[in-house]
């Protein structure tokens, strides 16, 4: 696949040419929407594309080596025409005469994928397999198009920015209900919005390089949606989804209840799967805390549906109205209530400067959510004015319980982790004259009183003099408030927009923790050194210009440079401790993005970012953060600086279904605290932070190609990426270079071999190793193969015979499972009948490297079951 990106980039290495012309009928009038191909003279090869303007006018760049061009200008109403020219730039004239064809003679195919402009439109129904169901199951298979297991879309290795339904965001960024629910019947065309600007007042003033997906219907009134009801053993199982959809022109809502104990996650519909929103919670410092917790099973990297012990049941129901005044007014609400539980071993290898320590450990854990959340949105998008007004609140009462059983000791720990938000987000756009005016405001509000309770007592030299006693009671209550509030004011001169901004940003909080230890006949508090009560309060104030410059379509050069005054206080009254910090910082960021002809894009950028660690981070007092660990940050806050390089080549050409790109990413960082671990002979650790200046280094380089061939109806895959990163660690007062490598290698295969047989077939190849002092500490070899054969004896029945094999070190596990479809065409209804894990494998073996640990765990699996599924849409 690298060999591909090299004889790619031979292209754009070559001068470029600059065809310009007209296109007109025998009458001079101009001709528009007419195709406008380049090939190589004597090959069948595309190698450049444009489309004629209303005036009848076209623009075509390119790059090769060749001498000679072919120039084609294709059209359903006129005859082809061809013209022969040498390979300089130059303008061409066409001269089209009308064509009559006769339909009865002739065939006329709609083509799989269109461009028109910077929309990519892609029909579904040359994408579509008889085995489909949803419009996810449709985008696997276009090319550029990448579906992640968590149901996050990918257009050329990028998430989307937006999801859309007849150019409506109805469920603004967690569009896993819809993407999963959604028949693909209802569905005309799934289209790519290349350089989207999502806000349109800015359309023609502030360019986008993110892509925006929107799905358009075959109706204009359409209500769709599935249902699905199902039953099975072992033990008692059951499945149930209804998920009833309505779109019209001025409303538009999808509502659903979905409850199983059969392993499927569908909590994952709900996840927000744009970069938005996770972009706001980290400039505002506002990620949910997790002071407190118990050791959980990593979730392995195999099918989650093999080990998930779940109970679920999930409400949601979200609606959007179109209002007098250009409004729009939406409503996202869902509600959670779950229970799962893990069951394993696991053996933990930690790699200290004197020795190596094992230990192995049984965990059974039971994890219970409830969960309620609502959003509110009220907006208005006009090429005039845009309000954007979005309330928000959560509320968890989340539950956590824990089993741990070593060689000579067994701990129970409970866990209370509610949590709850309030937020309003306002975002403003107006013009002033030639001017454009922005303001911006966010209100946040979140309380997270957690409780984790173990018994028998731990670390029983710290409280107890080494006595043995019953229980320890870990508190903790973090509250936090921030308001940020900003204005900016957009200029025009020449090429150039000007953006200065204005802001502030205010947050505080108060954290406050205490232990107890209980015997049979008292409790008690080990002291001042084991209580916590720290108030934080940081403000930033900042003049942020951006400067864009844009040169014609192809062309985007922008330059960002905030300058930043920060002020931070801690304060822990009852320890007498206090630490400020009074900053002004400069985080400046550059970017350019240019498009080589048609087909070819390039990206790259630089940014300085200097980050000052999380007032949540820091605690004077000792907390008991799990079984294992007793953690302290009785040290400065950490301040850091980072330096990033991203470079980006791109190639797409709808025309011959072709996707790929190469990216580069570079960081480097310089922390002033270095985390040190004091890991005890029983397994647990003392954490902490000195204050000692290290650096730590990132390179990544990540490929990926796609290629669908109509003929066939097949897809072809592959994605690879290459990665070396380089930290020093602090273990058992010892510090020491430590240093990791990590390859990865993903074909990926759709091919329909005959009319009634279609396989699917995927591998991923990982290679991780870890180094210390240049030594090799440890090296995970897995390899993941994944094979799907279907046959279709008849149009309304088909038999799907999966196979999955995974191979660990030593260890090699293999599943299979079998399903079989019958449907009943005229109701479209499918009765499915599913065998999952045939051979009734029980584990399933896992490895996770650290940087001076090795972690392995054995996983219990679900039992055999066979569950008769009921489906039809709507």
């Amino acid at each position: 696949m690298f060999l591909l990106f090299i004889l790619f980039l031979q292209n754009p290495l070559q001068s470029q040419t600059v065809l310009k012309g007209k296109v007109r009928d025998e009458n001079q009038k101009p001709l528009s929407h007419i195709n406008i191909l380049v090939y190589p003279h004597g090959k069948q090869n595309l190698i450049a594309f444009g489309i004629s303007r209303g005036d009848g006018s076209f623009e075509i760049n390119l790059r090769t080596a060749t001498d000679s061009l072919r120039l084609e200008a294709t059209s359903v109403h006129y005859r082809n025409d061809s013209l022969f020219i040498a390979n300089t730039s130059q303008e061409v004239l066409f001269s089209l005469v009308p064509e009559t064809k006769d339909l009865s003679e002739f065939v006329v195919r709609a083509s799989p994928i269109v461009q028109r402009g910077d929309t990519i439109s892609y029909l579904v129904s040359s994408f579509a397999r008889v085995q489909d169901r949803v419009i996810a199951d449709v985008l696997k298979q276009m090319p550029g198009i990448e579906v992640e297991p968590s149901g996050r879309i990918l257009y050329q290795g990028d998430p989307i920015q937006h999801f859309y339904v007849e150019g409506l965001d109805l469920m603004g960024g967690r569009y896993g209900l819809v993407s999963g629910n959604m028949p693909h019947r209802s569905v005309a065309t799934v289209q790519i919005l290349e350089n989207h600007q999502p806000i349109k007042i800015l359309e023609d003033r502030l360019p986008s390089h993110r892509a925006s997906l929107n799905i358009t219907l075959k109706r204009e009134v359409t209500t769709t949606g599935t249902a699905r009801l199902g039953s099975g053993l072992t033990p008692l199982l059951w499945d149930a989804n209804a998920t009833p959809m309505m779109f019209t022109r001025n409303f538009q809502l999808a509502g659903s209840y979905q409850a199983n104990n059969t392993g499927n996650d569908a909590t994952r519909q709900l996840d927000a799967l744009t970069m938005e929103g996770l972009r706001d919670r980290m400039e505002n410092n506002l990620t949910r805390p997790s002071v407190l917790g118990i050791p959980l099973l990593s979730p392995p990297g195999f099918n989650e549906n093999r080990y998930l012990d779940n109970n679920l049941h999930l409400l949601n129901a979200n609606a959007l109205v179109r209002l007098p005044g250009e409004l729009q007014l939406r409503s996202n609400l869902h509600y959670i209530n779950d229970l799962r539980q893990q069951q394993g071993n696991t053996r933990r290898t930690l790699y200290t400067p004197s020795d190596t320590l094992v230990f192995d450990e049984q965990i059974h854990n039971e994890l219970r959510d409830n969960a309620l959340r609502g959003e509110f949105t009220l907006t208005r998008n006009t090429k005039n004015n845009y309000l954007n007004n979005k309330l928000e609140f959560q509320t968890y009462h989340n539950q956590q319980s824990g089993n741990f059983t070593t060689d000579t000791t067994a701990s129970v720990q409970n866990l209370r982790n509610p949590f709850h938000t309030l937020s309003n987000r306002l975002n403003m756009v107006k013009p002033i004259g030639e001017k454009l005016v922005q303001l911006n405001s966010h209100l946040y509000y979140d309380r997270s009183p957690h409780q984790l309770a173990i018994a028998p007592g731990r670390f029983e030299e710290v409280f107890s003099a080494g006595e043995a006693y019953d229980k320890i009671i870990q508190q903790s209550n973090l509250q936090r408030f921030s308001a940020t509030h900003s204005a900016s004011l957009s200029l025009g001169w020449r090429r150039w927009s000007i953006t200065p901004r204005l802001g502030f940003q205010f947050q505080q909080q108060h954290h406050s923790s205490n232990i107890v230890t209980q015997t049979d006949q008292s409790s008690s508090e080990p002291g001042e050194n084991f209580i916590n009560s720290l108030d934080g309060l940081r403000t930033r104030t900042y003049l942020q210009t951006e400067w864009l410059y844009k040169r014609g379509e192809r062309f985007t050069f922008t330059a960002d440079i905030p300058v930043s005054h920060i002020y931070i206080q801690l304060q822990d009254k009852p320890l007498e401790r206090e630490q400020q910090i009074n900053r002004v910082l400069v985080d400046p960021r550059i970017s350019a993005d240019y498009r080589l002809g048609n087909f070819w894009r390039t990206r790259a950028s630089w940014s300085y970012r200097n980050q000052l660690g999380e007032m949540d981070g820091i605690h004077y007092a000792w907390i008991l953060t799990n079984h294992r660990n007793l953690h302290i940050n009785d040290a400065p806050l950490q301040e850091s600086q980072t330096q990033s390089f991203l470079a980006f080549l791109g190639y797409r050409n709808p025309i011959e279904a072709f996707f790929s790109s190469l990216t580069y990413m570079y960081h480097i960082r310089n922390n002033n605290l270095l985390y040190t671990n004091t890991i005890n002979d029983d397994g647990t650790t003392l954490r902490g932070a000195i204050e000692l200046q290290n650096t730590a280094r990132t390179h990544n380089v990540h490929a990926r190609a796609s290629k669908y061939f109509s003929r066939i109806k097949s897809t072809l895959s592959a994605q690879g990426s290459l990665g070396l990163n380089i930290q020093d660690q602090w273990v058992n007062e010892e510090i020491f270079p430590g240093k990791n490598h990590t390859l990865t290698l993903a074909p990926k295969a759709n091919i329909r071999l005959t009319e009634w047989m279609n396989t699917e077939w995927s591998a991923e190849w990982l290679y991780y190793d870890t180094y210390r002092d240049n030594v090799k500490l440890n090296t995970v070899n897995r390899m993941k193969y994944f094979g799907n054969l279907l046959f279709f004896p008849a149009r309304n029945q088909h038999l799907a015979i999966t196979g999955e094999y995974y191979q660990h070190e030593n260890l090699n596990n293999y599943f299979v499972d079998l399903q079989y479809r019958y449907t009943i065409t005229a109701r479209r209804i499918d009765v499915d009948v599913r065998w999952v894990n045939i051979f009734n494998h029980k584990t399933y073996h896992d490895y996770h490297i650290g940087p001076y640990s090795l972690m392995e765990n054995q996983y219990y699996l679900r039992p055999t079951q066979l569950v008769v599924l009921v489906r039809f849409s709507f």
